[in-house]
C-alpha cells in the first residue's frame, strides 16, 4: 500500500522601504501563504510593519501603494518575527527572486537577534519559472497572463496577495516538466 506523504510549504513575498537590504532598506510588509503537496491553501501569515525610519520614497508609494501614514502604529519586525517563523516552522519557503526575499528577511531576523534562515531552505519560483519555460519576461504579472491566473484584484504590489499569486504559479509550475537544455 502506497501512502501520501504530505509536504507543507510556504511562498513569502516582502514590500520593502527600498531596494537593498545591505544598504539599510527595511520589510514594511511581509506576507505568507501555506501551500500542501504544491497545491495554495486558506493559512496565511500578513503583516504591515513599521521600518523604524518612515520616509518612503513616492517611488515605493507607488509600487506598494502604502505611504508614511500606514506604517505609523505598526509593529516593529522584531515585534512579529517570532509569529512569522512560529508560521513558517521548518517549512521550505518559496519566493519569487528569493535572493532579494531571503536577504530582507534575514538581515531582519540578524536585527531581531534571532538565527537567519539558512540558503539551502529557499526555492526561487523565478528560477524555476526559467528551468521549465521559455519566456521573453518571467516576472510575476507575466507568469501568471501566461498561466491565466486573474490579476483583477492586484491594483498595486502587495506582501499577501503577490505571495498567494505566487503560489498559483509555483503550483503550476511544479507540474511542469524541466526543459531539456538547449544546444545552440
Amino acid at each position: 500500500m502506497m501512502s501520501l506523504r504530505t509536504v507543507r510549504e510556504v511562498v513569502l513575498d516582502v514590500e520593502t522601504s527600498g531596494f537593498s537590504a545591505k544598504k539599510g532598506d527595511r520589510i514594511i510588509e511581509i506576507g505568507v501563504v501555506a501551500i500542501v503537496n504544491y497545491e495554495p491553501t486558506d493559512e496565511y501569515f500578513y503583516q504591515v510593519v513599521h521600518p523604524r525610519k518612515i520616509s518612503l520614497s513616492s517611488k515605493i508609494t507607488e509600487i506598494t501603494g502604502l505611504t508614511d501614514q500606514d506604517l505609523i502604529g505598526k509593529p516593529r519586525f522584531s515585534m512579529i518575527a517570532k509569529d512569522l517563523l512560529e508560521f513558517i516552522g521548518d517549512s521550505n519557503i518559496v519566493a519569487h527572486n528569493a535572493e532579494f526575499d531571503r536577504d530582507f528577511v534575514n538581515s531582519e531576523l540578524y536585527e531581531a537577534y534571532l538565527s537567519k534562515i539558512p540558503e539551502e531552505r529557499w526555492i526561487c519560483s523565478l528560477k524555476l519559472a526559467r528551468s521549465k519555460l521559455i519566456l521573453n519576461n518571467y516576472s510575476l504579472d507575466s507568469l501568471c497572463k501566461h498561466f491565466g491566473i486573474s490579476l483583477a484584484h492586484r491594483k498595486k504590489h502587495g506582501a499577501l496577495i503577490d505571495a498567494r499569486l505566487a503560489a498559483q504559479i509555483y503550483s503550476r509550475l511544479r507540474a511542469l516538466p524541466e526543459q531539456p537544455e538547449l544546444n545552440l
